[in-house]
């Protein structure tokens, strides 16, 4: 395991499963405390005690939506209650919806825009200024392969890892002279629970990748680079794209993932 600087408590959102489960996993195992956010409070019980108990670190679970107004401002509430510094925060918690944008529903794609681009601004202001004030903490955005293209019937979700992908990026730039990591992560296809959320299952071009090597990935690389793809096809496909004409990448990415009908 290689040398990993972050000590004290990182909170994970959306750690009841696929990617947000496994960096609690990691981060467990490299001895910090955590808070975990999710929806489901069995869930999260289960692997708090599961963690607590393998890697003798303090668990702490908040069961909320952040989907729903002023829920980072809730979960600051409690922490601060608790006495708890976030040293690390990992803004992991999305989800996607697949379709024509004309025929998806509006109330999903509004909840989703609230949880994968509201909450991660929301929380990384609730949770910044100690780090900053500290000078040291690191923050960590999920954003996607699917940020470096227009992607038809992802079209929404596709434009929310944008917006994490160019915010996490901006951030480091800002915060690297105060002590403050930051790091966009932009994964590929990875087997987790998200693909059968959101009703998917594609033969990605770039491959697959597990939740165990892309968050392996992502803690080797917070605090040395902005931002990174997990995989070579992966990342010259990202590369690839920066020499493509729009209106061609929109074609091609619409004919992988365009749905049968």
């Amino acid at each position: 395991m290689s040398k990993f600087e972050f000590k004290g408590t990182a909170l994970v959102t959306g750690a009841s499963s696929g990617l947000g489960e496994e960096f609690a996993r990691q981060l467990a195992a490299r001895g910090m405390d955590l808070v975990l956010v999710a929806r489901s409070a069995d869930k999260l019980d289960n692997l708090a005690r599961e963690l607590g108990e393998k890697h003798s670190v303090a668990v702490m679970t908040i069961a909320e939506d952040l989907s729903r107004e002023n829920a980072a401002r809730e979960i600051k509430r409690r922490t601060d209650e608790a006495g708890i510094h976030v040293t690390l925060l990992i803004n992991n918690a999305g989800v996607g919806t697949y379709g024509t944008f004309d025929e998806l529903d509006k109330e999903a794609e509004h909840k989703m825009v609230m949880l994968n681009c509201v909450a991660p601004v929301d929380m990384s202001h609730e949770f910044l200024g100690p780090m900053v004030a500290k000078g040291k903490g690191g923050i960590i955005f999920l954003g996607s392969v699917a940020a470096y293209q227009p992607t038809p019937f992802f079209a929404t979700y596709g434009a929310s890892k944008a917006f994490n992908l160019l915010l996490g990026e901006a951030l480091w730039a800002e915060l690297k002279d105060k002590g403050v990591s930051v790091l966009s992560l932009s994964p590929g296809y990875t087997k987790t629970h998200f693909q059968e959320a959101a009703e998917v299952d594609l033969n990605p071009p770039g491959g697959y990748k597990t939740p165990d090597e892309v968050v392996s990935l992502a803690l080797r690389k917070l605090g040395k680079k902005p931002s990174v793809i997990p995989g070579k096809r992966n990342r010259f496909m990202a590369f690839s794209i920066r020499f493509t004409p729009r209106a061609m990448a929109a074609k091609i990415a619409g004919g992988i993932s365009k749905p049968k009908r």
